[in-house]
């Protein structure tokens, strides 16, 4: 008898089947996880990409609405792979009915920046300007 608590003649280690059953594992182990990190990388690149969309669309209507001439230009443009348009428009519904001698509204400004196919962000306010 063996004093180490194996059998005299019986060989110690994994078999074939083990190492195979604990590769298997392993490997959908490390599938598993890398899918996981290529979502979570997925999921911040359209968080980074919503971001500067609504950080563009915010400069563009603070430039469009800031100045006190009261005129507010319509027009569109791209900023890198972010195509962006400035909508304007007279603003509705019975209180926004300015009665004005010198031609002033009430205009409903629209920013709109989109990317991809069917991703945007869109900021709407009210200004106070020229009727053109």
């Amino acid at each position: 008898r063996s004093t180490d608590g194996i059998a005299p003649g019986a060989e110690s280690g994994f078999t074939l089947l083990e190492t195979l059953t604990a590769l298997t594992i392993l490997g959908i182990a490390l599938v598993s996880l890398f899918d996981a990190h290529q979502r979570g990388l997925r999921a911040a690149r359209v968080a980074d990409d919503y971001a500067v969309a609504r950080i563009l669309a915010q400069s563009l209507l603070a430039d469009a609405t800031g100045g006190n001439s009261g005129v507010v230009v319509p027009r569109h443009g791209n900023e890198g792979r972010f195509g962006w348009a400035i909508e304007v428009g007279p603003a509705g519904g019975g209180w926004a009915d300015l009665k004005s001698e010198s031609n002033w509204r009430l205009n409903h400004v629209r920013v709109t920046v989109a990317w991809d196919a069917d991703r945007r962000v869109q900021l709407d306010t009210l200004k106070l300007g020229r009727a053109q």
